[in-house]
């Protein structure tokens, strides 16, 4: 069973997070696959639009010096695919959830799940320029 990171203990933990993240301070060592899972599950729970979880993204990478190159940094595709499931999930949750509580169900259903896209897409589409640079529909199974 996946243990909740720290930051998801409680509100409190939480909103503490959630400001070092917007203030660039959250160590780079911490900008892992849950910590990115709880940033777009709490970004689309005030403003469900996929383009502000990339703009959050792309402005803690600013913060933290992390430069988006073709080939490294910020992949658009990858990101929407996981705002793709979180919001699946998220509807699930009920109006009465709060931003807390959709962090909390997508680190605890995706955070052991980080290559669960490989299901979705082709390496050769997830490697390329275009699928990190614009989203790219799945092109496997699923």
């Amino acid at each position: 069973m996946f243990a909740l990171p720290p930051y998801l203990l409680t509100a409190k933990d939480f909103d503490q997070f959630l400001a070092s993240f917007s203030s660039g301070e959250l160590p780079r060592a911490e900008w892992n696959h849950a910590a990115h899972l709880a940033i777009a599950a709490a970004t689309l729970h005030v403003r469900p639009d996929p383009s502000a979880v990339r703009d959050r993204i792309l402005a803690y990478n600013a913060k933290q010096g992390i430069v988006s190159t073709p080939d490294y940094g910020y992949h658009e595709t990858v990101t929407q695919f996981w705002v793709e499931r979180i919001t699946e999930l998220a509807a699930g949750l009920g109006r009465g959830a709060s931003a807390w509580d959709s962090a909390r169900a997508a680190v605890a259903a995706f955070a052991h799940r980080g290559r669960l896209f490989d299901a979705y897409y082709t390496f050769d589409i997830l490697q390329s320029r275009e699928a990190r640079a614009s989203y790219i529909p799945p092109d496997a199974a699923g």
